[in-house]
């Protein structure tokens, strides 16, 4: 999977968003491509996570 760095927007179980922090275990993402306040913690190795485009977002 290609390295997530901070500013890449990313799709989850939970939710579309921009990262706002990583560990080498963690990653923080929001929901704001779903106008959403919330902030997700998820594991790296166990949860779903996808790196995606701003053209991904405006065809959703």
């Amino acid at each position: 999977m290609k390295r997530i760095k901070i500013g890449d927007m990313v799709e989850s179980d939970y939710g579309k968003g921009r990262v706002l922090a990583e560990t080498n275990e963690w990653i923080i993402h929001d929901n704001s491509a779903n106008n959403s306040s919330s902030e997700f913690a998820i594991l790296k190795s166990d949860d779903h996570l996808k790196i995606i485009s701003e053209m991904e977002l405006q065809s959703s």
